[in-house]
């Protein structure tokens, strides 16, 4: 039986770990072409660019044409940054939209709470206890007390 010295195991352990790594990476790789929606997307830093203009060319301009001449890629690369500038704006306009929102909601949220502040306000608060002590009602005219009575019934 042969021994195995704990820095080869933590050497294998880590080729195991990086063959997985690197198959769970290909794997994604290839679920992430499989489900891309555009074909015809450019990614530039990650992000997918849609070209707002294909042209149909024959087939006779592509095998007369096998390199694109200077002005061709001038022309696909002004496509190119009008996309990248239309969706630019797209996206600023979509985080203003979300910022006004966002800015309407505190903007609602604190006048409730002003409102809110405002009904406490306006509540009256009654601090006597001492209101129906037993000694205080025995002094009272009956005929008060039935107006007392009548009062609270009334605000029951």
């Amino acid at each position: 039986m042969q021994k195995i010295s704990p820095l080869r195991s933590s050497i294998e352990a880590f080729n195991k770990f990086k063959a997985t790594r690197a198959n769970k990476a290909q794997t994604a790789q290839n679920a992430g072409q499989a489900a891309s929606t555009n074909p015809f997307g450019i990614a530039f830093k990650g992000t997918v660019i849609q070209m707002d203009v294909f042209e149909k060319k024959s087939q006779n301009e592509e095998t007369k044409q096998v390199s694109p001449s200077l002005k061709e890629k001038l022309a696909q690369a002004g496509k190119l940054l009008s996309s990248a500038r239309v969706a630019t704006i797209n996206k600023f306009s979509t985080l203003k939209a979300n910022a006004v929102a966002f800015g309407n909601k505190i903007k609602e949220n604190s006048i409730n709470a002003i409102n809110k502040v405002r009904e406490f306000g306006n509540q009256k608060v009654d601090f006597d206890f001492f209101k129906y002590n037993v000694s205080n009602l025995v002094n009272q005219p009956i005929g008060s007390l039935e107006s007392m009575l009548a009062a609270e019934l009334q605000g029951a």
